[in-house]
């Protein structure tokens, strides 16, 4: 049994086995001690590309109370090691079940991580390839590339542990289901001269499991395989607060970071791309497929509600693609012999604008997207002037050039459809400012 301190020992006894997302379990087969309840706590990951393995090894669990410093130790009596990689999205792995603790609030929980650097984490997993850790590892450890290995440490992690602050409460005679939900993307840093180790800095949050639920989905192929995407990076779908506008900021404390990602894989049987985030705190997100870490589709995302111990599908189809304008701009706008050079304002660089629909050009009203006229070169090896804005997303917009500042041409603008994927070719010819 795990060993808990605390100037008394409290009986383990066995409750049921965790169940998914399901909140407060029922009552335990035994009857616990007076104003006593149990806690169970599992391991949950926010996948990530380019690991093979990662083995984090738990020696115990530590919980303060609320309200005072007494403190509630649970050091188990075999280490529990978890690859996160193998309880990916909705999927967990618990740590502790039906460990029995005086009920009421607790203020925070710290996770006892063992990752010190200068040990050999994984030095006898004897299948670095394979799924399953090495349950004797003396220390945390993360494969990459198939069999590079690498021993994980976290700075102060021996002292400090992984301490995660969330009210946490624990029912009389009941049992209370928290996740911790890591973010491994976030996580690893492996700066150069560390190596045989790598620097862990945890991105966790702990999930009550009866305040979460799941967000799944299908991306289109044609998202995935599009020419926009890096071949470095892993094709995500990006969960953000609701209102926040999908975006590439990687900064864990930011308002506008994104809370949760997913990766898409294929799956063979659905002969399908999908993706799964599980641990979502039900609330209104929005949700966004990117293959690159930069350009999100649809631009906007797209709305998911989440409700408790419930699965929300949110798909990302072919026609939420955006498309893209682009076009010509007449050489009299930059010919100094030309009648129509004197409208232009030389101290002004020459844009093009795209404008909703129902918008005449002007320079009050932001405009949805703009872009620089500027020189390229043609495969005829002629120079033309051109712009070029994407994304887009698909809809009917209207276009206009200036190269003054002051006043749009053609005056009303130039109707430009976007459609999903496609490029929509708009010009700018001296006529358009008769």
């Amino acid at each position: 049994m795990n060993k808990l301190t605390k100037g008394h020992v409290f009986g383990v006894f066995a409750a049921a086995a965790l169940a998914g997302c399901g909140g407060s379990g029922g009552a335990p087969t035994e009857q616990p001690q007076p104003d006593t309840g149990f806690l169970n706590l599992s391991i949950s990951d926010a996948p990530i590309k380019d690991a093979t393995k990662v083995c984090i090894r738990f020696d115990g669990v530590e919980l303060k109370h609320a309200g005072s410093d007494d403190r509630e130790v649970i050091d188990f009596d075999q280490p529990e090691v978890v690859n996160l990689i193998a309880v990916q999205g909705a999927n967990s792995q618990p740590i502790m079940v039906g460990e029995e603790l005086p009920a009421g609030e607790y203020e925070w929980i710290r996770l006892k991580v063992q990752a010190e650097r200068g040990l050999g984490g994984g030095a006898d997993d004897p299948d670095l390839d394979g799924e399953l850790c090495d349950e004797n590892t003396e220390n945390s450890y993360l494969v990459r590339s198939g069999t590079d290995l690498y021993n994980l440490f976290v700075p102060s992690g021996s002292q400090r542990g992984l301490q995660l602050i969330k009210d946490i409460v624990i029912p009389v005679n009941r049992s209370a289901e928290y996740t911790a939900e890591w973010d491994l993307g976030k996580s690893f840093i492996a700066p150069p001269g560390l190596d045989p180790d790598a620097l862990m800095k945890p991105v966790v949050k702990l999930v009550a499991n009866n305040e979460v639920g799941t967000l799944v989905g299908q991306v289109a192929d044609v998202l995935v395989e599009a020419e926009s995407c890096a071949e470095d990076f892993a094709p995500s779908v990006y969960v953000f607060d609701d209102g926040v506008t999908p975006n590439p900021i990687d900064d864990p404390i930011a308002d506008d970071d994104a809370v949760a990602t997913g990766l898409v894989q294929y799956d063979d049987d659905q002969m399908q791309w999908r993706y799964s985030i599980g641990f979502l705190l039900a609330g209104n997100y929005e949700a966004a497929f990117t293959c690159n870490g930069s350009d999100f589709i649809p631009l906007d995302g797209k709305p998911a509600e989440i409700f408790v111990d419930q699965v929300t599908v949110v798909d990302f189809l072919a026609e939420d693609a955006p498309g893209s304008l682009t076009g010509q701009v007449d050489d009299a706008y930059f010919d100094s012999t030309a009648p129509e050079f004197e409208s232009c304002d030389q101290s002004f660089t020459p844009i093009v604008s795209v404008f909703p629909s129902d918008v005449v050009p002007n320079f009050v009203d932001e405009p949805i997207a703009s872009d620089e006229v500027e020189q390229e070169m043609q495969p005829d090896e002629s120079m033309q002037w051109r712009y070029s804005i994407a994304p887009l997303e698909a809809d009917t917009y209207t276009a206009a050039f200036s190269c003054n500042g002051v006043d749009y041409l053609p005056a009303e603008g130039k109707p430009a459809q976007i459609l999903p994927g496609e490029v929509t070719t708009v010009d700018f010819l001296v006529n358009d400012g008769a």
